[in-house]
């Protein structure tokens, strides 16, 4: 062969090396740059996981709260409901313990429906008698008249029995008899539905000493303002009822200390700045007031009347004039 010919060859051989050679580089520097794109696309993936993850997260913070704020509707709405339907229950409560303390009422006046039946059958058998002893029609009348008027009579007067069954004649306020019966009842609800309740006992200092300078006229008179004092500060579910001489007692339902506490400091500051007119003669008295709570201080009704009852005369041991709580 042509040693030309064969250095062409060789020379086209270094050559196609040399192409081989670029070639392979390129590869190579191609290798690294889809090597970098690829790392690129991975960190890429990377930050779009986070993206949609952060997205994730506030889609699902917004979720929460706009499902939160419709369960919190529900709730409020449902609470409402309940409110209401807890103040009906409450009201049929009362009125069914209405009727129970008019039954209990009727139950201890046994002799006076007796007597005022014995009066209208006496009555009646008197106008009989006039009846068959005299004739005409217009005394037959003016007797059927009669009968009306004596029936109206005993009716008002089987009323008024009946309501001094419960009613101090003093006063005009409740008596002993109603406010066992009426805190018995209230103590009962207090404890179905939960509630509070609280009893403000109270009498006025130095009693015995008007009695003893103005008379027991003067006496009487300054307990029946005290009372009207008294009921003026109230609301129409409170009851006032007289304990017993000049003490006398209020229930409060679904009352807290803090309200009682209030309602006893207004009486007590009432009752100092107010003039009592005797006749001719103008008293200034005073108060001292106990204060219990139920269940904070007694779960029975006999203890809560105690622990009042003992407030009341810590604060006439401590001065007179003021208000004492009861102690735990």
């Amino acid at each position: 062969m042509d040693e030309k010919i064969i250095k062409e060859i060789k020379k086209d051989i270094e050559n196609l090396t040399k192409e081989l050679k670029k070639i392979r580089e390129e590869i190579a520097m191609y290798k690294n740059i889809g090597k970098e794109l690829e790392n690129r696309f991975e960190e890429m993936l990377k930050k779009e996981e986070a993206f949609l993850g952060q997205i994730n997260q506030e889609i699902e913070r917004e979720i929460t709260v706009m499902v939160l704020a419709t369960i919190k509707k529900v709730i409020n709405r449902e609470t409402v409901a309940l409110k209401i339907l807890r103040r009906r229950i409450r009201s049929q409560v009362r009125h069914q313990v209405s009727k129970e303390i008019l039954k209990e009422t009727n139950k201890i006046i046994p002799e006076i429906k007796e007597f005022v039946k014995e009066e209208v059958k006496n009555k009646s058998v008197e106008i009989m008698n006039q009846l068959k002893r005299q004739t005409g029609k217009q005394l037959e009348k003016e007797v059927i008249e009669q009968v009306k008027e004596t029936t109206s009579i005993l009716r008002e007067q089987k009323e008024a029995s009946e309501r001094k069954a419960i009613i101090d004649e003093l006063t005009g306020v409740y008596n002993r008899r109603y406010f066992e019966a009426k805190l018995e009842d209230e103590l009962t609800l207090a404890k179905r539905f939960r509630t509070h309740l609280c009893l403000i006992m109270f009498d006025i200092d130095y009693f015995k000493k008007i009695n003893d300078t103005y008379g027991h006229q003067a006496g009487d008179a300054v307990l029946q303002e005290l009372a009207l004092t008294a009921k003026s500060l109230m609301s129409s579910v409170d009851s006032l009822c007289r304990y017993g001489g000049e003490e006398f007692a209020i229930i409060l339902p679904e009352t807290k200390i803090d309200q009682a506490i209030d309602l006893a400091e207004k009486l007590r500051s009432e009752v100092e700045e107010h003039v009592f007119y005797i006749g001719d003669k103008i008293i200034n008295i005073t108060i001292s007031a106990g204060i219990a709570e139920y269940p904070t201080h007694a779960l029975l009704k006999q203890g809560l009347i105690e622990k009042a009852d003992n407030a009341l005369y810590h604060a006439k041991n401590t001065g007179r004039n003021n208000i004492k709580i009861a102690i735990k």
